[in-house]
Formats: C-alpha cells, sequence, structure tokens
C-alpha cells in the first residue's frame, strides 16, 4: 500500500472526489462545453505545484530529481506519486512512437457513466500537460482516447507533442471509418 503524502509541506490540498465531480458537474450544468476549457485550465495552472510536491516526495524518499530516473524507476514513482496523492492507480509507459499513456482504472475524476458526451476528465488533462511538460522541458498536449465516465472501462491519456497527437486522432479517426 502506497503510503498519502503529507500535505502540509506542499501548497496542495485535500478535497473529495465528490466535491471535484459536484463542481464538474455544476459548470456544465451552467456553461455547457466550455466548462471543459475551464476546467482544463485550472488543471494545468494548479500543475506547477503538483510538480514540485513530485519533486519534494521523490527527494524525500531519496531519490533523484525525476529527469534522472530511468523510464522504469520514473513510471514507478509516477504511479506511486499520484496514488499517494489519491488520483488513483495508473499505468505510465512510453509507445514507440514517443507517445505516452497514462492509464487508470479508478481515477479521482471520473465519475459513473452518466451517458453525457461531455464527460471527461479535463481537469486532469492540465494536470498532466502541465505536469509532464515540465519533465520534458517542452510543452506537450494531453488526449482522453476512454474515460470511465463515458463508459469506458478505463481513462487513458495520450501524451505528446500536439503535432504527434494530431497524427494518432487522425489515425484513429480513420479506423473508426473504416
Amino acid at each position: 500500500m502506497t503510503e498519502p503524502i503529507d500535505l502540509s509541506g506542499t501548497s496542495l490540498v485535500a478535497i473529495s472526489r465528490e466535491s471535484l465531480n459536484a463542481l464538474r458537474a455544476t459548470l456544465f450544468r451552467d456553461l455547457g462545453g466550455t466548462a471543459a476549457t475551464y476546467l482544463q485550465d485550472a488543471g494545468y495552472s494548479g500543475a506547477a505545484q503538483i510538480y514540485e510536491a513530485f519533486e519534494s516526495w521523490l527527494k524525500a524518499r531519496g531519490g533523484p530529481p525525476p529527469s534522472e530516473l530511468t523510464l522504469e524507476d520514473f513510471a514507478r514513482s509516477v504511479a506511486e506519486f499520484f496514488a499517494a496523492s489519491g488520483w488513483g492507480m495508473l499505468d505510465f509507459s512510453v509507445g514507440e512512437n514517443g507517445v505516452a499513456f497514462v492509464e487508470s482504472m479508478d481515477w479521482a475524476e471520473a465519475v459513473t457513466a452518466d451517458g453525457s458526451e461531455l464527460s471527461g476528465c479535463y481537469f486532469t488533462t492540465g494536470v498532466l500537460a502541465d505536469f509532464f511538460g515540465r519533465i520534458t522541458d517542452a510543452q506537450v498536449s494531453v488526449m482522453e482516447t476512454e474515460c470511465r465516465s463515458m463508459g469506458g472501462e478505463r481513462c487513458k491519456f495520450l501524451i505528446g507533442t500536439a503535432e504527434r497527437l494530431q497524427q494518432v486522432y487522425d489515425e484513429m479517426a480513420e479506423q473508426k471509418t473504416e
């Protein structure tokens, strides 16, 4: 079992999944589809502090900075950190095409499928874009391709350059039409 993170030394706060999802539901009710942009922006804006907490967490455990971890150690550390932060268990991997994948069967932002085509983990896409951008020292984009909120078995996020994710999106769209 992963030990929870001591939030007292960070600027992070604990909120319940229910609060996060009530906020999301209210934004979508009042703003419609534009709520996704607000949620993504909010996630992106706060991700620097999440990344700093990750660096501190690694250091407290005697680990090196994220940039010095092997891919295997990085994947394990990211998974443990997000689980300890209450986001859920995740698997991190990098495909042959250079696109990274984050997958979770119990991601905190996902709610029971409500049938809405607007459902998704928009706050998370913002968090992951900034978080992984700091590790790569480059701007990255995040695309959620599966979501438990939309009836999927898991939440799956693809992380890469905007150009590469556009290629992946186009390939997915082409496969759907075949």
